[in-house]
């Protein structure tokens, strides 16, 4: 079968994603996609600072190796960009060489997953976070996830948690910002609110080099992840990122894929991504009062061309329309404008059977179905399956046109993450039919 432009953009996305490690400025050093995340070294004259730590032990030791054969200086250090366990889990590594490094975040250190503990539903976050990762994908599907290389952690699902057996802090900061004296270096750490909301950037004034954690990277952003997060506020980034920019820095490190090299160029890719985020809340904020509803904006608003041509804005790893989605979900609630959804009038299995009926019963909906994957329209043939499920959810047969559909569809997804989601069910499914 002829592969799909998505597949062969994530293909060639994966080729470059080859662990390397690059010197930056005179004292920096940052190991890429040796790990899950970038990890940085800045060598001052009394020792080491890290900037994130990786996720993986293993990957935390290759690193930690590629280092020692720069300098043996002890690490001082460990700087959190934010909570995230693939930025946090390789931290053992590094404070196990016995130089007990002071380790520093935001007060407000790995808040994202503070309501899903409270709500109880950590279970569920841990699942569709696998989904989404593919971590039950065989080798061939799961190109790469967008912005890292293919990785599969022991702690599977868990790393969404940020449960990966970190280090927690032993020092934080509140308010705005603050000067850090370390290792001989003089830091200054910003709170820069963005995919999170405990993210900091790490400013490095002597040779110019800000690391910008997961605000910006070689992708469009996750602002809406399909495992599910609370609110990632899209004005409150933009405003992250004019801080970024005031900075007018020489380097720009991200969270993960290389690092921005030259003035110039950062200043015009910080400005492009500030402008990306910008124009999407604005445009689908005005489309909104013109009374269209997410799904009517999930298909209406995109980039400009300007901005959706540059490389490091495609939706490798976050996604436009689920970007709308989740700027009208923010402002105005699930509630879509039509009254008739203000009353739970027929659900699944009853809108399912008045289906069956208009097309001649089950067998009927189901031969739909078929009939619109044989004509090539997956997703109407995934939609057909569903009203069959929802009548007859063990149903070998519909679950294997589901299956089918979800393939077909999930090729055809850039963004790494809904790609994996839609093979990992796919899979399920036809697990379930092996079983029954």
């Amino acid at each position: 079968m002829q592969k799909s432009p998505a597949t062969l953009a994530l293909e060639q996305r994966r080729d470059i994603l080859v662990p390397h490690i690059m010197h930056v400025s005179p004292s920096v050093w940052v190991s890429v996609a040796e790990d899950v995340s970038n990890v940085s070294m800045i060598v001052g004259p009394e020792g080491l600072v890290l900037v994130d730590t990786g996720m993986i032990p293993d990957c935390a030791e290759r690193t930690l190796a590629h280092f020692r054969e720069i300098t043996d200086l002890p690490i001082k250090a460990i700087i959190y960009t934010h909570g995230h366990g693939d930025h946090t889990g390789g931290s053992p590594v590094f404070c196990a060489e016995g130089s007990e490094p002071a380790i520093w975040a935001r007060d407000n250190f790995n808040a994202e997953t503070e309501p899903f503990i409270r709500a109880g539903i950590m279970p569920l976050f841990k699942q569709r976070g696998g989904l989404q990762a593919g971590f039950t994908l065989p080798k061939e599907k799961r190109i790469c996830n967008g912005i890292a290389p293919v990785r599969y952690p022991k702690a599977g699902g868990a790393v969404f948690s940020g449960k990966t057996g970190a280090v927690l802090p032993t020092h934080s900061f509140c308010g705005e910002s603050m000067t850090l004296s370390v290792a001989g270096l003089e830091l200054q750490l910003f709170a820069a609110p963005g995919e999170t909301e405990d993210a900091l950037v790490v400013w490095f004034p002597e040779e110019r080099v800000l690391f910008g954690g997961d605000d910006l990277y070689r992708s469009f952003p996750n602002i809406y992840p399909v495992r599910g997060t609370g609110n990632r506020d899209i004005l409150q980034w933009c405003e992250s990122l004019k801080l970024m920019r005031s900075l007018e820095a020489d380097v720009l490190v991200p969270g993960h894929t290389d690092p921005f090299l030259g003035k110039e160029h950062v200043h015009e890719v910080i400005t492009n991504y500030h402008d990306a985020l910008e124009f999407l809340f604005r445009k689908t904020t005005e489309l909104m009062n013109e009374g269209n509803n997410a799904d009517e904006l999930a298909r209406e608003v995109t980039l400009p061309p300007h901005l959706a041509e540059l490389d490091y804005l495609k939706e490798f790893y976050g996604n436009v329309s689920w970007t709308v989605r989740n700027i009208f979900n923010s402002l105005v609630g699930w509630y879509d404008g039509n009254p008739l959804h203000l009353c739970e009038y027929f659900g699944p299995k009853e809108e399912a059977e008045r289906m069956a009926a208009l097309v001649g019963g089950l067998d009927a909906l189901l031969a739909r179905g078929r009939e619109a994957l044989t004509a090539g329209d997956a997703p109407w043939a995934a939609r057909l399956a569903d009203h069959v499920l929802a009548l007859a959810p063990d149903m070998s047969e519909a679950k294997l046109l589901k299956a089918d559909a979800l393939d077909i569809i999930g090729e055809t997804i850039l963004t790494a993450t809904g790609r994996n989601y839609a093979l990992s069910v796919a899979q399920k499914l036809r697990k379930s039919t092996e079983q029954a």
